[in-house]
């Protein structure tokens, strides 16, 4: 059966000298992987038909046994040519992708959106709003997998005034005394109310638009207090997310250690 879509490029893995295997987020058929016969021959209609995050129409025949699916034809509709020259904005493109492929198994067409979105904002964004971007496409893609951390607090546990809130990771919810044992006995995190209220923040919001999050963008003083905000709110959310879907802690703190560093002088 051949099948049409419109797809983004998560990743491309030599399959020999001349052929690729390419994994896909489609619009209408969530994360499929195909294999591209002759991709490096000089001769291959498939040359700069494809790169990593450019967005294609993809024509492929589905193969039901093996999951690898053989592609028809390919045709470019974004480059996203800016992340060719932003070293800081292709590396978190790579691990927006290695995220998505990691958990967007099935059809979902709002992580589809959320991804173009991300991509595209990547293009045009700001040092220091590369990692608030990131923070908040966590946050969806952890919602459209139904495991965002439930945010809600007990009234009764913790008072307006209270500073430091206890989190269960495994449970997904805030520590509250009216719980049973089995959750108080759970691994858990403290958290400051203030990233409590940046979680909120990304939470509820559909798109990114970086002057809505001026108070996280990085701050340029490292003793801002800013800094421990924006630090605390990465921390819970790497912790969160190699805990609930089992990705290696390298992935991400590779990642960040990428944007944190400054170019070497020549």
């Amino acid at each position: 059966m051949i099948l049409k879509t419109e797809a983004i490029v998560l990743s491309i893995r030599p399959y020999s000298r001349t052929s690729h295997v390419v994994t896909w987020l489609t619009r209408d058929y969530g994360r499929i992987t195909t294999a591209v016969q002759g991709a490096c021959r000089t001769k291959s209609a498939f040359l700069g038909q494809y790169d990593l995050f450019y967005t294609c129409e993809l024509l492929f025949y589905r193969r039901s046994r093996n999951g690898v699916h053989a592609i028809r034809e390919c045709t470019p509709l974004q480059f996203r040519e800016p992340l060719r020259s932003n070293w800081r904005g292709t590396a978190a493109a790579g691990y927006i992708a290695n995220l998505t492929a990691h958990i967007a198994t099935t059809h979902s067409e709002g992580i589809y959106n959320d991804l173009l979105h991300a991509l595209d904002t990547l293009c045009n964004c700001e040092r220091r709003s590369i990692q608030p971007l990131i923070f908040w496409y966590e946050i969806r893609l952890l919602g459209h997998h139904g495991i965002a951390p439930n945010l809600s607090v007990c009234r009764e546990c913790y008072s307006a005034d209270t500073e430091w809130l206890r989190f269960s990771i495994p449970a997904g919810r805030f520590i509250c005394t009216h719980s049973d044992d089995t959750q108080k006995a759970t691994p858990t995190v403290t958290l400051h109310k203030e990233v409590i209220k940046l979680l909120r923040r990304f939470a509820k919001c559909d798109t990114f638009i970086a002057h809505q999050y001026s108070p996280v963008l990085q701050p340029e003083n490292k003793n801002d207090k800013k800094s421990n905000l924006i630090l605390g709110l990465s921390r819970f959310l790497g912790i969160f997310i190699i805990f609930h879907l089992d990705l290696p802690a390298s992935v991400r703190c590779t990642a960040f250690e990428i944007l944190n560093s400054k170019p070497a002088l020549r």
